[in-house]
């Protein structure tokens, strides 16, 4: 397919990437006004939906209640008329797990968890009034250290009135450590509405949403870490020491004088493992096999940033811009561990041969000055951001049902039917859809992977590689058993191949490379003495000039740019025989670049929104902030 047919087929959408927005069912409901909203959603080129429960909500139509049931079905069979696809949202409100407190209602047994830590004089006469139960203690010096299994007394935010945080009939969350807990979880939840909506599974339904879960819960109590029965004795299984579990808290007196810190480092390495590996198990795996087995997917996203890990239980791995933490203001777009997301469910779905991946975007990411405004160029620059990173699925965060009296107060912007924008929003499904496509079976031609450990990517590590337009991919230690070392070809060295990629350049931070298992470090070892590059060093202390040439001397570019180039994002495409380079300005003022292009004279540029091409461009191209062009070569 050559470069115009691309472009002419990107003009014309396909509605299986559409946005599929979290729609807000937050006040009384009908079904006229839910075929009503639907009918508008579908005109405007939305082509799906996540059916979201909603605080507004009334108690007379209690969640997963027959009445409840009757309009989830009248929107599913509409939605089947209509050839619109539906994603059921897993909880009430949020974080997943607990059923909107059904959970714990049904076995107050299976409230979520923790561990409190209780350091008493030897000499001391007062006894220990802590509730919950003494699972060890261990004396060192004049202290003894008891720990104890407590109720977290953790929530989540419920849909009904009163149900919000702090408030009285606040649902409890369940113990995701659990797998009983869980496993009561999936069969309130997921058995119910397969059991009332079973015909429309793997059509018409095509996933499962679950959202951040937390292991705690909301407002939990502070002085606690997760923890469930049975942990001690995985901590102790992994090497852990019962004196150990001390430097797991934050507490002055905690830590007695004997303290040491490679000791408190393996604790702290062997517990975040020992929790991680039971969320997977208990919470994670479980939800992918009932999904798996009903014939959908599970999508969603885990609660940080950085969880990568977690997204190979996932079928559609998605993450969660929300809160302005990723903004074009203050550097946010490439600093902090939330400006990993992007690639954090891109880069998941990539290594793993999973055609889509997605981000619950928007979520509280207005303007500064008014928590209200988002504008048609806010989400124009969010979407950008998204694109250029590979994320090929949008879930925007929010189309509300209704915004009467505080009800478009609650998680602002209303980003659908109530926006000032909504009578143009088909310009914008379009332009989500040809982005989702082009993103779509296409792979980045990245010669540069960053090591990324299953809950941890390193930002700093990646920002100076976007502001010099090197293209990379976080790969997770996890994988590299399965990567293969493989000659350069053309040139002396070797390549890591994983998937359709090929990287000669490996970077790790030093803490990632030490305390990844022998196993996997040994095929770091071994592509850099086959001739590969491998790069370890300090996040916290390299430079940067230095880092950047010696990856530069190491990669063929095919393209390299000149200019304003600081806020230019770019990444290079293959999508069936084309190649192509995205150019978006992550910036607050409009850029001019130069793109020289390896045997090439000219470029056909295509702006992906407005549908506009340049033919035979050559030169210097100016980029306005929120824009992105794509050059086909």
């Amino acid at each position: 397919m050559g470069s115009n047919l691309l472009a002419d087929k990107m003009n014309s959408p396909m509605d299986e990437f559409t946005p599929i927005p979290f729609w807000f069912w937050n006040d009384e409901l009908s079904e006229k006004e839910i075929e009503r909203q639907m009918e508008e959603m579908k005109a405007k080129g939305v082509c799906g939906f996540v059916i979201h429960p909603r605080k507004g909500l009334p108690r007379s139509i209690g969640y997963l209640s027959d009445d409840y049931f009757r309009f989830v079905k009248f929107a599913v069979k509409k939605a089947e008329e209509l050839d619109m696809k539906v994603v059921l949202y897993d909880e009430a409100m949020y974080p997943s797990g607990s059923c909107h407190g059904e959970v714990v209602k049904r076995n107050p047994e299976f409230a979520s968890k923790g561990l409190k830590l209780v350091v008493m004089n030897k000499d001391s006469d007062s006894e220990c009034d802590t509730e919950g139960q003494l699972i060890t203690e261990y004396a060192c010096e004049d202290k003894i250290y008891r720990y104890y299994l407590v109720p977290s007394g953790g929530t989540i935010r419920g849909v009904h009135e009163n149900e919000d945080d702090g408030e009285a009939d606040v649902p409890k969350s369940a113990d995701l450590l659990n797998p009983e807990a869980v496993a009561s979880f999936i069969n309130l939840t997921h058995d119910k509405y397969f059991s009332e909506l079973s015909d429309y599974f793997g059509n018409t339904i095509t996933a499962f949403f679950t959202d951040e879960p937390n292991i705690l819960g909301r407002n939990a109590k502070e002085d606690i870490i997760p923890w469930s029965e049975g942990i001690l004795e995985e901590f102790r299984a992994a090497g852990g020491l019962d004196e150990n579990l001390r430097y797991l808290f934050d507490k002055k007196d905690a830590l007695s004088s004997d303290g040491n810190i490679d000791e408190e480092k393996a604790a702290k390495n062997i517990y975040k493992n020992v929790i991680y590996n039971r969320l997977s198990n208990s919470y994670y795996r479980q939800l992918s096999d009932w999904c798996i087995s009903h014939g959908i997917s599970l999508t969603g996203h885990p609660e940080k940033s950085t969880d990568i890990g977690f997204l190979k239980y996932f079928q559609v791995p998605c993450q969660d811009v929300v809160w302005r933490f990723v903004e074009p203001e203050d550097g946010h777009a490439i600093e902090g561990e939330h400006s990993a997301m992007g690639k954090c469910s891109s880069d998941s779905a990539r290594h793993r041969k999973k055609p889509r991946n997605g981000n619950e975007c928007f979520g509280c990411c207005r303007r500064r000055q008014d928590p209200k405004l988002f504008t048609e160029k806010d989400m124009r620059w969010y979407l950008n951001w998204l694109f250029v990173r590979g994320v090929n699925l949008v879930y925007p965060h929010a189309f509300y049902y209704s915004v009467r009296e505080d009800r478009g107060d609650e998680r602002p912007p209303e980003v659908g039917m109530h926006n000032p924008y909504w009578p143009e929003y088909a310009k914008m499904s379009s332009f989500i859809k040809r982005m989702c496509y082009l993103n779509t079976g296409s792979c980045n031609l990245a010669q540069v992977a960053v090591i990324c450990e299953e809950q941890e990517m390193s930002w700093k590590l990646a920002k100076p590689l976007y502001t010099n337009q090197i293209d990379f991919n976080y790969l997770e230690r996890e994988l590299l058993i399965e990567c293969g070392i493989v000659s350069n070809g053309s040139k002396e060295g070797a390549v890591l191949k994983i998937a359709d990629y090929e990287y000669s350049v490996l970077i790790a931070d030093k803490k990632t490379y030490e305390q990844t298992e022998k196993a996997r470090r040994d095929i770091i070892d071994s592509f850099k003495n086959s001739g590969g590059k491998v790069i370890i060093l300090d996040e916290n202390n390299f430079d940067e000039k230095k880092y950047v040439d010696d990856i530069s001397e190491c990669i063929e570019r095919k393209v390299v740019f000149e200019g304003d180039i600081y806020d230019l994002r770019s990444t290079v495409l293959k999508k069936d025989d084309n190649e192509l380079f995205l150019m978006s300005n992550e910036g607050m003022e409009t850029i001019t670049v130069k793109p020289i292009v390896n045997d090439k004279v000219s470029v056909t540029l295509y702006n992906p929104y407005t549908c506009r091409t340049i033919e035979n461009f050559t030169g210097e191209i100016s980029i306005e902030p929120c824009d992105m062009w794509i050059a086909f070569m």
